[in-house]
């Protein structure tokens, strides 16, 4: 629990802010420090403030997916085969592994992708009862096509910060993502796309 004097500090940024500069969120913190004397107000604002530009990006992708006709399934596993690098290949049980996936969620995934020609299966030439995966000419050509466009909106947005700003942020963000356990990194998403 915060003390008053403590709280007094962490308030001082948002109460020295110009109003013109406040928003919504700002007015929504007011209510619960009013109703929780010891809030952590500036943690409160960043949690909150890393939530709300998770969904708005998220939004972002979902428009931009539209646009180019694909689905968060396709985007997420044609570019897990393109981190792979060149040729581009890895096995169904890689995939699945990666992607947090059942190898029959895998197998449903895959079997739509090959019918859309987005992905190919090939022989494995280590493994006579296996298969390797890879992208398509098209598939290639639709993952690159929306990385580009979701790129250029990101950059847009990212605009409203200089430079040197965005190089501070970045450096703050990642401190914060290592103040989690090491084991929250490698935890099952929770997000319907890793669902089939």
């Amino acid at each position: 629990m915060l003390d008053s004097e403590s709280h007094e500090m962490n308030t001082h940024d948002m109460k020295t802010t110009p109003a013109a500069q406040l928003d919504r969120l700002d007015a929504k913190l007011e209510v619960w420090k009013r109703e929780i004397p010891a809030l952590d107000v500036p943690t409160e604002g960043i949690v909150e403030r890393i939530q709300t530009l998770a969904r708005y990006f998220d939004r972002s992708m979902d428009d931009t997916l539209a646009e180019f006709g694909l689905d968060r399934r396709a985007y997420w596993l044609i570019g897990n085969l393109r981190y792979a690098g060149p040729p581009y290949r890895r096995s169904p049980g890689q995939l699945g592994e990666a992607m947090h996936l059942s190898s029959g969620a895998m197998t449903a995934r895959l079997d739509r992708l090959e019918e859309a020609g987005l992905i190919r299966r090939l022989p494995d030439p280590s493994d006579r009862r296996g298969a390797l995966i890879e992208p398509t000419e098209a598939g290639h050509a639709a993952w690159e096509r929306c990385t580009g466009a979701q790129a250029q909106r990101e950059a847009l947005t990212a605009s409203a910060l200089s430079e040197d700003e965005k190089e501070h942020l970045h450096g703050l963000l990642r401190r914060l993502m290592r103040a989690f356990p090491p084991e929250y990194e490698t935890m099952k998403k929770h997000h319907p796309d890793h669902e089939d």
